[in-house]
């Protein structure tokens, strides 16, 4: 920002104001501080010196030698002592790094969930010139940007003697002031340690910094602990979930014992081995009076008392097991009792060979509705298909009738033959039929093709559909009813089979030898 105040000693507020005067500085001294930028870094004694990187050597001419943008022309397989005697400190130091760890804290204002922010960095020290830079990683939700905190440059000391900050600057669990950030440095890596022994000022043990609000609430993740029967009660409550063991339910899937119980009146009762679950059903009957229900009890687990304890804290045991139906004896269920009047032969043997009990046969079956049919199936007329008319009889409003998918994809093919009316007509003797057998779907299409001058329309003749065959018990026709030579009935017309193309011959000749 431009200053409005004159360029005059004395009006320029940012100046020293203790500076006693105000000449301009000479070109020696001008040339003496250019000359303090080119001046040598220190080098130091490094634990373990960096490999030399050869460039490849891929379209050289001669590759016993390196690259020709070296400063040395000397085989590669060659070693120079001397050549560490002559190399610059900038190149001896190249890539040698130190790294620390460290944070610093920073208030936070106007926030409920903390006062202030530990803030950690990590802080790269480049040998080679004195250059340090500093990161700080990412936090998921901090609020704050992080990620290069500060680009690499040399930093001036705080203590106004207008030197850089050197590595002896850097000490574990002590502060170092940086652009005004006061860091304190926690812990550092193993090459850093090996570097600061060879210079005789071995670092000290590292230590965990404490931690925020921030960290200790939002970042702590949260490790829940799985609870088995919470989740299978839930599963099984939104009617999904698995049985306790698959080797149950695969041994026992679709075995059902069946009892006859009274409680008032009689009831089935069906107890499900294969997950150890109870249903009730009613008995009904004709001309009972009573409003037909089909299930008094929906398929559960029955547990033994009518109080359970909390989701997920019922087990297996506080479920009534086969057991603990014993004939005779009251089965209490919700409070309600029903009394166990007898099996099937299937319990029966079941109880025998598991438990050598027993089990008395008896009890009322259920009423089986006899089904009356006074349905008389008209014959049909011949319009649409057959299948498609018997589903309004069946039927208040019908359902189309389902196609063989596979039939239909499978067979893709007609079959085209060359027929005539076999008659003694002599308006209709010289009348020429193509006959096409549809393999998707049997049905039938008869064209007429266009003869000129004969007074008779061409097109269609039959539509598409299938047709039966009075010659075999009204079936429909089959490729099996369509052989050159023969006579077909289609719907009454009388077509004698002349010939057929080169693929339905190809075809028959494959499918029936």
């Amino acid at each position: 920002m431009a200053s409005a105040f004159p360029k005059l000693p004395g009006f320029v507020p940012t100046q020293d104001i203790d500076k006693p005067n105000f000449r301009k500085v000479s070109s020696t001294k001008q040339e003496q501080n250019r000359d303090i930028n080119h001046l040598p870094n220190k080098e130091y004694a490094v634990p373990r010196k960096q490999p030399i990187q050869i460039p490849p050597q891929t379209g050289m001419f001669n590759p016993d030698y390196m690259s020709t943008t070296h400063a040395m022309h000397l085989p590669k397989n060659v070693t120079n002592d001397s050549e560490e005697l002559y190399q610059p400190s900038w190149v001896k130091m190249d890539r040698h790094v130190l790294r620390f760890s460290g944070y610093f804290k920073e208030a936070v204002v106007e926030s409920a969930l903390e006062n202030y922010r530990i803030r950690k960095i990590t802080i790269c020290y480049y040998l080679e010139d004195h250059s340090l830079s500093i990161t700080e990683p990412k936090q998921e939700n901090s609020g704050v940007p992080q990620g290069a905190f500060l680009k690499r440059q040399k930093v001036l000391r705080a203590d106004d003697s207008k030197t850089f900050i050197l590595p002896q600057d850097f000490r574990i669990n002590q502060d170092i002031i940086i652009y005004g950030k006061t860091i304190r440095l926690y812990d550092c890596d193993q090459y850093t340690r090996e570097f600061y022994e060879l210079q005789g000022i071995p670092q000290e043990s590292s230590f965990v910094p404490q931690s925020d609000s921030f960290e200790t609430k939002t970042m702590t993740k949260f490790i829940p602990q799985k609870d088995t029967v919470m989740k299978d009660y839930l599963e099984h409550k939104l009617g999904g979930g698995r049985v306790t063991s698959q080797k149950q339910f695969l041994e026992n899937d679709r075995k059902v014992l069946k009892f006859y119980v009274f409680s008032d009146i009689e009831y089935i009762l069906h107890y499900y081995l294969a997950d150890d679950t109870i249903e009730i059903k009613e008995i009904n009957s004709a001309n009972s009076g009573r409003v037909p229900f089909p299930m008094m009890l929906r398929r559960q687990k029955l547990p033994r008392k009518f109080s359970l304890n909390q989701p997920g804290q019922t087990y297996a045991e506080d479920f009534i097991r086969p057991q603990d139906i014993q004939f005779g004896q009251p089965l209490i269920i919700y409070n309600r009792k029903f009394q166990i009047n007898g099996c099937d032969q299937f319990t029966r043997s079941y109880y025998f060979e598991k438990f050598n009990v027993d089990f008395p046969l008896g009890g009322q079956e259920e009423y089986v509705q006899q089904e009356r049919s006074n349905i008389i199936i008209p014959p049909h007329n011949g319009i649409g298909d057959e299948q498609d008319s018997l589903g309004y009889i069946y039927r208040l409003q019908p359902i189309p009738p389902k196609k063989d998918f596979f039939k239909w994809v499978d067979n893709q093919v007609n079959l085209r033959f060359l027929a005539m009316f076999n008659t003694t007509k002599p308006e209709d003797k010289d009348r020429v039929f193509v006959i096409t057998f549809f393999l998707n779907d049997d049905s039938l299409l008869v064209y007429e093709p266009t003869v000129r001058n004969s007074g008779i329309p061409d097109g269609k003749f039959l539509e598409k559909r299938k047709y039966k065959n009075i010659n075999n018990n009204n079936e429909f026709f089959t490729p099996n009813d369509l052989i050159v030579g023969n006579e077909a009935i289609i719907n009454g017309w009388r077509f004698q089979l002349l010939d057929c193309d080169e693929f339905t011959k190809k075809w028959y000749a494959q499918n029936f030898k």
